[in-house]
């Protein structure tokens, strides 16, 4: 038995698979809280990291068994900075995420 020859089918260098938002960078704020875990800053630095972004400013406290974590990123689009959020949300040892955006009265947030 044979197989059929593959053909590559040719898209134009402009089309994209997906919509990409073209929004401009926003000031924005995470305010974290966590349970005492030994890489949780890793963690967390990391999802930016992956996305090619440095915050500005990075505050943690240890407070009993738990962790405030506060990161401020000023390049980041907002729709990049949700999808960053949920993912922080989705860490199990991460019990709440709210964003700031800067620029808008609302805070996202969830736990």
């Amino acid at each position: 038995m044979t197989l059929p020859a593959l053909h590559l089918v040719e898209f134009p260098l402009d089309q994209q698979d997906r919509p990409v938002p073209t929004e401009a960078a926003a000031d924005v704020r995470y305010l974290i809280r966590a349970e005492i875990d030994a890489d949780i800053l890793c963690r967390l630095l990391n999802q930016f990291a992956l996305q090619g972004h440095v915050p500005a400013e990075v505050e943690s406290s240890r407070r009993e068994d738990w962790m405030d974590i506060a990161l401020r990123v000023n390049t980041l689009p907002r729709y990049r900075a949700e999808v960053i959020a949920q993912r922080m949300r989705g860490m199990v040892s991460v019990c709440s995420v709210d964003l700031h955006v800067q620029g808008t009265e609302t805070v996202l947030s969830a736990t």
